[in-house]
């Protein structure tokens, strides 16, 4: 079943007690911001729960309760900071001792978890209906009264909140209320910390019990007043974060909900259209058939009385003389920028060349087209209605094959837009963009696929590499846990086969669960929504034509051809990740002037996303064929010995951009640049037929996305 929504709307108790009735096995996956929270239920019932407060909760319960040693805190963080598994997963994996006899302290990590999701105010859940097993810690917890109960228990905690102000708020306490004996265990703890804490926010990360339990005990402390808080002028607290109403950002929201939720084209239409009401002075709705413009829906403001609206009919003009409408037809991408002389649109706008205005195909079927042209006869300066717009328009736009020798742009349409900088917000280094990756987010599809399949027993594993093989997240993940501590001593894996075979598809299952709840950030980040599907599909399409290649090159190796071509481009989500607003600067200076990708990422950040790759590559201790992959796909005169895998990605890279789905607009000397890696592949002409033919099958048959 597919159960996902916004915690704004839907409390989370109420998620909770409608799986429960259902009698559920899944995940229910909570994004919010970078917080990530899970919760695991079997036949209705929650039985495990997960995140990063309610980890570190329970690694201080195992070492209040001197379950653990200083060496195997030590490992269990490595083995943490090297895979993103959960404590109580690397627990399982390192087998120190029966997850039964450490319950209450895995439950009061599933309680933090419970809290921490009942203090949300906004947030995206989805949930994942998938086998769960139970792994032996009898955690087995009623649903619907656990919901009750942590439902009061968040109530409390925000009456507390408000009556302190801030958690930040320092305090003072009685020497004799820390050294009294006869009080219970958990109120001795809290008391002799509180003794060594400076602010009540110390109090609760060091507490080796749930939040709710040592607010409960602070809470009776102050009313017996032997706790007192400090003035608030001895505390500096947070500045309260006040929404700031964009207009532009709402309508932005308003108008992609309604795209997400239809696929019908007068649906679509009407969408851009209601976005582009408020910002723009016109809209023009062209019609074509056979190359002529037959209809136009045109709507002009007027004296800021809102837009005029007008039909014309009849034989318009045509699509092929006009210089930009014909490209756009013809690449299905759209124009963004300032505005260009046209006979045909400014008699339809009846307003001057002036501003700035966009221009996107949203239907081409057989012999009918329609276009929506807005203008602003003024240009815009800052973050901008074209920016949105652009984002909006890859939901709308039909793709179609590029023509090899299509200009990237029109003259008109290489103007520098106005008022727009070519930067990415903050200048980040390249060290500083991987810092701020710990995780790709997998494809939501592929996750889906993966599950299904890892819950038959008697699944065959070489048919869940194909499917894991299309996402590049997921690929770079088993890898990387395969190479971490958890697995040390062990030869390094280099291929997904490998890590697949290592890890046994109980283990792959738990990871690709654990992955699931990542899934949000395609839901919730509006670059990931668009741009990331592109960079997905294009990324499966090249591992598959790598291994292809490779093996008609004769490499020794194709499933490292394979990792390779996965991986390659590794560094253009880095970059979406970090500022979607920055990815499409690029995109929009790469059409402007016809660039490659890295060429325009150079220009706009002044760094390429072979460099933000191969760091990332590093940061995660990927195996050295992928990093040369990554390093050397554009690159490959540069690649010494590396050289013939660096050709098999760059082939692969170019066969993709040439037939697969993710077009390229503009590919120069396309074939010269076939002929030349097939040369470096020592790749017969024979050959070389048979295997773009193989290729180009593979593109068609995949079944991406």
């Amino acid at each position: 079943m597919n159960f996902n929504g916004d915690l704004s709307k839907y409390h989370p108790a109420d998620a909770i007690m409608f799986l429960s009735q259902l009698s559920l096995n899944g995940i229910l996956s909570i994004g919010e911001n970078k917080r990530l929270i899970t919760l695991s239920f079997n036949n209705g019932f929650i039985i495990d729960a997960y995140s990063a407060n309610g980890d570190a909760k329970i690694l201080q319960g195992l070492i209040f309760n001197r379950r653990v040693t200083a060496e195997q805190v030590k490992r269990i963080r490595q083995i943490r900071m090297e895979t993103g598994m959960s404590i109580r997963s690397i627990l399982t994996q390192i087998d120190l001792f029966p997850l039964s006899s450490v319950r209450d302290i895995l439950l009061t990590g599933m309680k933090e978890v419970l809290l921490e999701m009942f203090l949300l105010d906004a947030g995206a859940f989805n949930f994942t209906d998938t086998p769960v097993e139970a792994d032996g810690a009898e955690t087995k917890m009623d649903a619907r009264m656990l919901a009750l109960s942590i439902a009061v228990q968040s109530d409390e905690y925000r009456d507390f909140l408000k009556g302190i102000i801030s958690l930040d708020r320092e305090f003072s306490i009685s020497a004799s209320d820390v050294q009294a004996e006869a009080l219970p265990t958990d109120e001795q703890v809290v008391l002799r910390l509180m003794s060594t804490c400076r602010t009540l926010r110390q109090v609760l990360e060091k507490a080796p019990f749930d939040s709710g339990t040592v607010i409960a005990i602070i809470k009776d402390r102050m009313e017996k007043g032997t706790i007192n808080l400090l003035p608030t002028d001895a505390v500096e607290l947070p500045a309260s974060s006040v929404s700031s109403g964009d207009p532009l950002f709402g309508s932005f929201r308003q108008a992609i909900k309604k795209l997400m939720l239809s696929d019908d084209p007068l649906k679509r239409i009407e969408a851009l259209v209601a976005f582009c009401k408020d910002f723009y002075d016109g809209i023009l709705i062209l019609t074509a058939k056979e190359g002529q413009v037959v209809h136009c829906k045109q709507m002009r403001r007027v004296n800021g009385q809102g837009l005029e609206q007008r039909s014309a009919k009849g034989s318009l003009g045509a699509l092929d003389e006009e210089p930009v409408l014909a490209a756009v037809h013809r690449s299905g991408v759209g124009f963004f920028g300032n505005r260009f002389p046209s006979n045909l649109l400014d008699r339809l706008s009846g307003a001057p060349a002036s501003g700035e205005c966009a221009l996107i195909p949203v239907v081409n079927k057989g012999q009918v087209a329609v276009f929506i042209y807005v203008f602003s006869e003024n240009g815009f300066a800052g973050l901008s209605p074209q920016h949105y717009l652009e984002l909006l328009s890859w939901m709308v736009t039909p793709r179609k094959k590029s023509i090899a020798g299509l200009p990237a742009q029109p003259a008109a349409a290489a103007q520098t837009v106005s008022g727009r900088a070519e930067s990415l917000p903050g200048q980040f280094s390249p060290a500083q963009l991987v810092s701020k990756i710990h995780e790709l987010p997998p494809l939501p599809t592929i996750v889906t696929r993966a599950l299904d399949m890892l819950s038959d027993p008697g699944v065959d594993i070489k048919d869940v590499e194909k499917v894991i093989g299309k996402d590049q997240s997921l690929v770079s993940k088993l890898i990387k846990i395969s190479n971490s501590a958890l697995y040390g001593g062990l030869n390094r894996v280099e291929s997904l086969q490998q890590a697949l075979t290592r890890l046994g598809a109980k283990t792959t299952k738990s990871l690709v669960l654990s992955a699931s709840m990542q899934t949000y950030f395609i839901k919730s980040n509006p670059g990931m929504q668009t741009w990331g599907q592109f960079l997905w599909q294009h990324a499966a399409e090249c591992g598959l034509a790598a291994r292809r290649i490779a093996v008609s090159a004769g490499y020794d190796d194709p499933e490292k051809a394979f990792v390779g071509g996965v991986l390659h481009d590794i560094g253009k989500l880095v970059l979406l990740l970090v500022s979607a607003d920055g990815y499409q600067r690029i995109q929009n200076l790469k059409k402007r002037e016809g660039l490659a990708d890295h060429a325009a990422e150079r220009k706009v950040i002044g760094t390429d996303h072979m460099e933000i790759g191969e760091l990332l590559m590093e940061k995660w201790k990927m195996p050295e064929s992928a990093r040369l992959c990554v390093k050397f796909h554009h690159h490959v005169e540069n690649a010494g010995a590396a050289a013939p895998l660096a050709a098999i990605t760059a082939y692969a890279n170019h066969l993709s951009h040439l037939h697969g789905a993710p077009l390229q607009w503009f590919i120069p000397d396309a074939e010269a640049v076939s002929d030349e890696l097939a040369r470096t592949l020592k790749l017969s002409q024979d050959a070389n037929a048979t295997l773009v033919e193989s290729v180009i099958a593979d593109f068609q048959q995949a079944g991406m996305l």
